[in-house]
């Protein structure tokens, strides 16, 4: 069974990135758009679990989530 090129086509994902790069931290979550809350709350928990601060899922959200474009590995 083949996919349908046109439903991949104009996708995106959602990323999250830890943004303190002093610190070394390389934390980065890309998941589907529909799985939001799961980001969200795995990026809180490890906000607070590794640098000790709290924000609340509002907060990542707004601030630090992107969309991203979802690159598909067909080829031809």
């Amino acid at each position: 069974m083949s996919e349908n090129p046109q439903s991949e086509a104009g996708r995106t994902a959602l990323q999250v990135a830890c943004d303190t790069e002093v610190s070394g931290c390389v934390f980065r979550m890309r998941t589907e758009e529909d799985d939001r809350d799961r980001l969200l709350q795995i990026t809180r928990d490890h906000v607070a679990e590794q640098h000790g601060k709290e924000y609340s899922l509002e907060e990542i959200d707004e601030r630090h989530v992107t969309e991203v474009p979802v690159e598909t590995g067909g080829g031809s």
